[in-house]
């Protein structure tokens, strides 16, 4: 089989089982004691956007989804409803994991950016870390561009269906953001996905919705490297010098939603984001045993100083190509040939330390985060849940519900962490249900012998 024989090749090429079967610090570079107060920021971090969340979602979000379920609202008004709600919740989401952590975040058009945020638009992204939601949520909120201010914009994602069966975040994004959860077959995702462009349209609620071709994150294990020398394989084939750093776009529903900016003429942006810390590339090549997949505690941990600087590459796509493309397959893989470039060049610059350049850097403008608008959000958020806990009394109730969360996030991330030796913090508790999972999945194959064959 060719996929079996890029396997082997995979394995030649780089020593990534090490990488997988060695246990990374928690922290990188740092001692034990740094190590533990950065964890403790870090899980109280993710649980306080879990209370934050959760309330938001159940004294907010519940109900005005029953409201539509039962038709006393119309989905408009739902919609519009909502809006204002991801509004208020969005700030308190990346306050602490992206603008007191310290990161910073650059464009390199935008103008291209502005655009985008005034109509319905389509951003076709790289998939290099578990976080591309919040980055994303982060742009969609910010009003200030340079000198120039913009409008904010709902912003929607096109999700793995798993992700909306997470707890708290994952059902915000299924009962308020109504995202786009997929499950990976054409055939049963086209018309779910043209009846949820349906609903924004009618409505004329406007968003800037998201999607990664690619589909999957992949880590270090065996079946991750199987679909990577799958993806490599597919370039050859395919007449392409095989991806270093991004897998093989999935082209068919690229192609269904392009009706997201078919009737408003919106801009269908091609979204390349690159994430440095210290002057590395964290999703530098997918071969690399430095490979960093950064997720919501990468940002977080930059409290100690350390914090992860996001860069992003815009591109106009030529909407008329897109829309009437006889081969998407080509159209998709062109453009990710230019993302597997400009990550190429960004690792040949971090590598000869050349990425600091006045002349590569003066391309990008920084995106402003307004750290007191984002404290004045947490500080309303916080007085709002406990004069409500207070008119209720349940202000005890609130703080012990907060401890709660606090020993399960840790609980949930440190389990995880112990059982696969990484961070998969898409969205809180992730990492322990998707390690517990991989483990019972890897003794089932013990049980019934090996699987993987390596010849």
């Amino acid at each position: 089989m060719a996929v079996h024989r890029s396997q082997t090749t995979l394995l030649a090429e780089a020593p990534i089982y090490d990488a997988y079967a060695k246990k990374r610090q928690l922290v990188e570079n740092a001692g034990a004691l740094k190590t533990a107060a950065v964890m403790i920021y870090c899980h109280f971090s993710v649980a306080l956007l879990c209370l934050n969340v959760m309330f938001d979602l159940f004294f907010f979000g519940i109900p005005v989804f029953l409201l539509r379920e039962i038709r006393i609202i119309p989905n408009k008004l739902y919609l519009a409803i909502t809006t204002v709600i991801i509004n208020w919740t969005t700030p308190v989401v990346f306050f602490m994991p992206m603008v007191i952590s310290g990161s910073k975040i650059y464009c390199n058009d935008v103008s291209l950016l502005e655009e985008a945020k005034t109509k319905n638009s389509l951003m076709l992204s790289n998939h290099g870390s578990r976080i591309d939601w919040m980055v994303g949520m982060f742009v969609g909120f910010s009003r200030c561009l340079v000198v120039k201010s913009c409008e904010r914009i709902r912003v929607g994602f096109v999700c793995e269906a798993l992700i909306q069966f997470m707890p708290l975040i994952g059902w915000y994004r299924k009962l308020v953001c109504h995202d786009i959860f997929v499950w990976r077959s054409f055939h049963r995702d086209a018309p779910m996905i043209v009846r949820n462009l349906h609903d924004f349209h009618s409505a004329k609620e406007r968003r800037m919705l998201f999607l990664s071709p690619e589909g999957v994150v992949v880590d270090f294990g065996p079946k991750d490297m199987e679909y990577v020398a799958a993806c490599r394989q597919f370039c050859i084939d395919q007449k392409y010098k095989p991806f270093d750093y991004v897998l093989t776009p999935r082209y068919k529903g690229s192609m269904t939603l392009m009706q997201q900016v078919r009737d408003c003429q919106g801009p269908v942006v091609s979204v390349c984001v690159v994430f440095i810390r210290d002057g590395k590339l964290l999703n530098c090549s997918l071969l690399s045993p430095d490979r960093v997949i950064p997720d919501i505690y990468t940002l977080n941990q930059g409290i100690g100083g350390s914090p992860v600087d996001i860069y992003i590459h815009l591109k106009r796509m030529n909407m008329n190509i897109a829309q009437n493309a006889k081969d998407p397959k080509r159209f998709m893989m062109e453009n990710y040939k230019e993302k597997n470039e400009i990550l190429a060049e960004w690792d040949k610059r971090t590598v000869a330390g050349t990425a600091g350049d006045k002349a590569w850097m003066s391309q990008f403008v920084k995106i402003e985060s307004h750290q007191l608008e984002c404290i004045l959000y947490q500080i309303s958020h916080a007085a709002v849940m406990i004069i409500v806990a207070l008119c209720i009394g349940g202000l005890e109730t609130l703080f012990k519900l907060f401890a709660v969360l606090f020993v399960l996030v840790s609980g949930c991330h440190t389990i995880g962490w112990m059982l696969n030796s990484t961070s998969m913090e898409s969205v809180p508790f992730e990492t322990g249900i998707k390690s517990i999972a991989l483990a019972l999945q890897n003794w089932r194959g013990d049980q019934k012998g090996p699987n993987v064959r390596i010849a």
